[in-house]
C-alpha cells in the first residue's frame, strides 16, 4: 500500500521530496496549507513551516527558537533537551545536511565575522587590530569567527564548514559545541579575549588553517537527507545515533594526498574497543565486529 505524504513548502522541500521518492511505497509531494489534509497519511516540515491541519505533523527542528509543537528529530544534539520539553519522550538528533561545493584550494586566510550588522562593535575591534573583516561570501574567507556566547544558527555554521572554512566560535556556545571539535575540525575558546590569538595563529599558519579546513569539511559531509527522513519516517528510534565518527573511503584517500601526516589519528592505536591516543581515547565498543576489523586494518594501513 502506498504511503501519501505532504512536504511542507519551504526552504528544504525539494531535498526532502527528492529523498522520499527514492523510498519504496511512498507518495511524496510539496503542499501549500490550504490542502485538504484527508488526502494525506502525515506532513513533513522544516522548523515552523505551515501545513493543512488534521493530520499528523513530523517536524525537523535547525533552531531552539522554533515555536511549533511537534519537535520529532532535532539537528543537533543540544536541541534534545528542548524536545522532550515539548512532549517528545524518544527524540532523535540528526545532522543538518549542507551541499558540500567542489573545493579546487584550500581555505584562503581571509577572515569574516558570524553575525553581520549584528557584531559590528567587535568588528570594529577587529578592524582596530589590523585585522580586516571581510563578508562571509568573500572568496578570500577562509576562517569566519562565532563570537556567540549562548547559541547561534546552525544551518551558516554548518554551511562554512562545507566549503573549509574554519569557525573560532565560543565553547559556550551550545550549537557550536555540539557540531565542532576543538583542534580537530575547529577551535573553541572559552573567552572572547582568546580570539584574536585564535584568529592570528590560523592567518600564518597555513598548516593549521589547511588542516582543521579539510575536517571541517569531512566532518559534515557525511549528513545526508535520506538519513533525516529514515528518522522522520520510523517510529522507535531514540537517542543520538553515532555518524561522522570515520571518513569514508574517498575523504580518507584524499586526506592521505593532501594532509595524511598531521592527522591527530594517525598514530592512534586499536586495543580492547578503544582507539587510542596518549591522552584521548574512544570507546568502539558499540561498533560490530566487521566495521572493528575494518578500523583495525585501516589504522595498520596508516590512512585514517
Amino acid at each position: 500500500m502506498t504511503m501519501r505524504i505532504g512536504v511542507a513548502l519551504g526552504r528544504y522541500a525539494t531535498q526532502i521530496t527528492s529523498a522520499l521518492s527514492q523510498r519504496i511505497g511512498i507518495d511524496a509531494e510539496t503542499v501549500s496549507p490550504e490542502v485538504d489534509a484527508q488526502e494525506y497519511d502525515f506532513f513533513i516540515a522544516v522548523d515552523d513551516e505551515p501545513v493543512p491541519h488534521g493530520k499528523e505533523v513530523r517536524r525537523y527542528i535547525t533552531d531552539r527558537r522554533v515555536q511549533a509543537t511537534q519537535w520529532t528529530v532535532v539537528a543537533t544534539r543540544c536541541l534534545l533537551t528542548a524536545a522532550v520539553e515539548r512532549g517528545n519522550q524518544t527524540p532523535t538528533s540528526v545532522p543538518l545536511p549542507v551541499d558540500s561545493p567542489k573545493m579546487l584550494q584550500p581555505p584562503p586566510s581571509g577572515v569574516a565575522l558570524l553575525g553581520g550588522r549584528d557584531q559590528t562593535p567587535l568588528r570594529d575591534t577587529f578592524d582596530s587590530a589590523g585585522i580586516e573583516m571581510l563578508e562571509i561570501d568573500d572568496p578570500r574567507v577562509g576562517i569566519v569567527v562565532d563570537p556567540s556566547v549562548a547559541e547561534s544558527r546552525l544551518e551558516p555554521l554548518r554551511k562554512a564548514m562545507s566549503q573549509e572554512k574554519v569557525i573560532v566560535a565560543m565553547s559556550s556556545n551550545m550549537t557550536a559545541a555540539d557540531t565542532i571539535r576543538n583542534n580537530s575540525n575547529g577551535y573553541l575558546v572559552s573567552q572572547l579575549l582568546q580570539l584574536r590569538p585564535a584568529i592570528d595563529e590560523l592567518m600564518t599558519n597555513d598548516n593549521e588553517r589547511h588542516r582543521l579546513g579539510f575536517e571541517a569539511r569531512k566532518s559534515v559531509a557525511a549528513a545526508n537527507w535520506q538519513r533525516v527522513i529514515r528518522a522522520l519516517l520510523l517510529d522507535g528510534r531514540t537517542g543520538s545515533p553515532y555518524l561522522e565518527e570515520f571518513s569514508p573511503r574517498s575523504a580518507r584517500k584524499r586526506w592521505k594526498e593532501r594532509l595524511g601526516h598531521a592527522h591527530r589519528w594517525e598514530n592512534a592505536r586499536y586495543s580492547n574497543n578503544q582507539l587510542a591516543l596518549p591522552d584521548e581515547h574512544v570507546d568502539l565498543s558499540r561498533l560490530g565486529q566487521l566495521r572493528k576489523m575494518n578500523i583495525e586494518r585501516t589504522l595498520s594501513s596508516g590512512d585514517l
